[in-house]
């Protein structure tokens, strides 16, 4: 799922390449990878793949395609399809697909309608066919006549949490019905975050993140609003009221991380990184380099939880201390920075950027392991295979492997 696991860590168990050497590739953008009927002319990728057991890649594209790739027996150095799926005139733009505990049951929510026309949201539990390369539906589950761009979350009991672009927050069991249904505030990308006593986390382009029971109720509500910090911020109203990009500096984009002792951290369109209580009090705040819709990634945590990692829209990568704020490092990228890091199990942290590059580095001191020149913006989280592969994605649809 988006960030490794229920709370968004973004660790991942397996230790990930120490060069940049491509050993396969997918190309999206082959008229024989395109859906009939595609919502966006080209394969942009802006999700993140989930890795399962097998090492199966499943993974998005704005066109609205959802593969699962293998290695090729055939050709070495490809990818093959082992199934796609696409419902008619729909996709799952930024959302990330999320897997069942043992792998075999994939679930992505689509909405149908494309960019301008009426919308209908259908999130759908899939499973690998018997024969041929068409998945089985197991359910559907109706989210409303809007949209659904955000990445699905699933519990340690199975349960499904997903929502919707209007703010409604879905609960929903493992057999495709609804436990519960919350009001948050609108979202684009933003998945929630469980936290270890079932505590539901989700941020919301409202200007405030919210926390919920694991009934559905609402416990609180944090106003990014009234914890700015000293900076001025960098805003613009170009992009209208909505302020759906977070150009306007209101609420957030990005998906909230949690601690093992309940801390929620988040970063937000105005440049600040959180890190708040679990009663929804303000631990503390760290200012990023001010930037228009400053932070867009979730922070990766360390194993010791003593670390947190995230990149911005100005300013890089950055290190800080988990419990403080206080600055650990920087690693200086000059350019915006939309995807989200993964930690390996050596403490090697990767992350794509919009320059065009793909950086391995030492989250110990934030010195550059490698650097592959990717040719296209990488706006996806890099994922990391049992075998210790490294997945990227571009947004000319183009997936690489790395070993």
């Amino acid at each position: 799922m988006y960030q490794q696991d229920p709370r968004h860590t973004g660790r991942s168990p397996y230790a990930g390449p120490r060069q940049a050497r491509v050993v396969r590739r997918f190309d999206m953008s082959l008229p024989q990878n395109m859906p009939p009927d595609p919502v966006s002319p080209r394969p942009d990728v802006q999700s993140t793949s989930a890795i399962g057991p097998d090492g199966t890649i499943y993974i998005a594209n704005f066109a609205g395609a959802l593969f699962a790739l293998r290695d090729s027996a055939a050709a070495r150095d490809q990818l093959e399809v082992a199934w796609r799926f696409h419902p008619p005139n729909a996709a799952s733009f930024h959302a990330t697909p999320a897997l069942s505990s043992d792998g075999s049951t994939v679930y992505l929510g689509f909405a149908s309608g494309g960019f301008n026309g009426p919308s209908q949201a259908t999130l759908y539990a899939l499973k690998a066919p018997a024969s041929g390369t068409d998945p089985q539906v197991v359910w559907t589950v109706d989210l409303g006549p809007v949209r659904v761009m955000a990445s699905p979350t699933v519990g340690p009991d199975g349960t499904i949490y997903v929502a919707n672009s209007t703010g409604q927050l879905f609960a929903i069991a493992p057999t495709g019905t609804v436990k519960w249904i919350a009001q948050t505030g609108p979202t684009i990308k933003s998945a929630p975050a469980l936290g270890l006593d079932g505590s539901v986390y989700h941020a919301s382009l409202d200007g405030q993140m919210y926390a919920l029971s694991a009934q559905g109720q609402v416990k609180w509500a944090f106003a990014f609003g009234e914890h700015l910090g000293p900076t001025p911020l960098v805003t613009s109203d170009a992009g209208g009221r909505g302020g759906g990009g977070g150009a306007n500096g209101v609420g957030s984009g990005a998906s909230p991380t949690i601690a093992p002792d309940g801390t929620v951290f988040i970063g937000a369109n105005n440049s600040n990184m959180y890190a708040v209580s679990p009663d929804g009090t303000l631990k503390w705040l760290f200012e990023a380099e001010r930037e228009l819709a400053g932070i867009w990634t979730t922070p990766v945590l360390s194993l010791d939880g003593k670390t947190l990692y995230f990149g911005a829209n100005k300013g890089g990568v950055y290190a800080v201390d988990a419990d403080t704020g206080a600055r650990r490092w920087q690693f200086p990228v000059y350019g915006s920075i939309y995807a989200s890091s993964v930690l390996d199990a050596r403490g090697v942290l990767y992350t794509g950027t919009t320059i065009e590059h793909v950086y391995a580095l030492d989250s110990a001191r934030g010195e550059q392991l490698w650097d592959f020149d990717a040719h296209n913006q990488v706006w996806s989280a890099p994922s990391i295979r049992p075998d210790g592969t490294l997945v990227i994605a571009d947004r000319s649809g183009l997936v690489q492997v790395f070993g």
